[in-house]
């Protein structure tokens, strides 16, 4: 008996400047929100229990107009470099920074009305990307209300960024900006309290050091973390 045909090996030629997401919640929430250009879906081939999932992902890319290339585990492998694929990938354009100057001016809470006060988290000289995917993932799910990062000397929002931030990354919006000393500056003098945070009080000088049970929130808050 003769052999079938051989499979063609994926063409990994890809739209110039694109990158692979990879993982489910990263390819489900980056084709969900649209907020990137998205460019191909590979989904592995199976005859298991992921039909379901591996249906849904194909309608979700339909409806953004996305092609669907169904592949093998390894060639999803070769795609995202090894890593955790779930048995999805997705060709996409980067996500920067969304810049400070784009951004609306919130509007401040007032303690005593009962409405909650801003809390923005300050990201300094992040250049972990499993670092940073985390202290995203947790300010979405702690309900922090943005998020600016220093554009030099930090990481940019990359694939891994978005698997370690279980996603979030395609939801939230992350800015920039090229003078965060300048930034903190301003916000200080609008009223907002400027705190960062150390692990014994003793590991720096000439800076109030309190407690954060005695810490009391009452105007807007910027953490910074760096």
């Amino acid at each position: 008996a003769g052999k079938g045909k051989e499979r063609k090996p994926l063409s990994l030629e890809r739209t110039k400047g694109s990158e692979i997401l990879f993982g489910v919640a990263p390819c489900w929430l980056a084709l969900a929100q649209a907020r990137r250009a998205l460019f191909r879906l590979f989904l592995k081939q199976s005859r298991g229990s992921g039909r379901p999932l591996r249906g849904e992902f194909a309608l979700q890319a339909a409806a953004r107009g996305v092609p669907v290339l169904p592949v093998t585990g390894r060639e999803l492998d070769t795609l995202c470099r090894g890593r955790p694929h779930q048995g999805v990938c997705l060709e996409a354009a980067p996500l920067p920074f969304k810049s400070l100057r784009d951004a609306e001016e919130p509007q401040l809470g007032d303690g005593e009305s009962g409405s909650r006060q801003l809390l923005w988290l300050v990201l300094e000289h992040i250049q972990d990307p499993m670092n940073l995917g985390a202290l995203l993932r947790s300010a979405y799910f702690l309900g922090v209300d943005r998020v600016v990062a220093s554009n030099r000397n930090s990481c940019p929002l990359t694939p891994i960024v978005s698997k370690a931030s279980a996603g979030a990354v395609e939801v939230f919006d992350v800015y920039g900006t090229d003078d965060l000393q300048g930034f903190l500056k301003a916000k200080s003098a609008e009223g907002w309290e400027v705190v960062g945070t150390v692990s014994r009080p003793g590991d720096v000088e000439d800076v109030p050091v309190i407690s954060c049970s005695e810490f009391r929130w009452d105007k807007p808050l910027i953490v910074v973390i760096g």
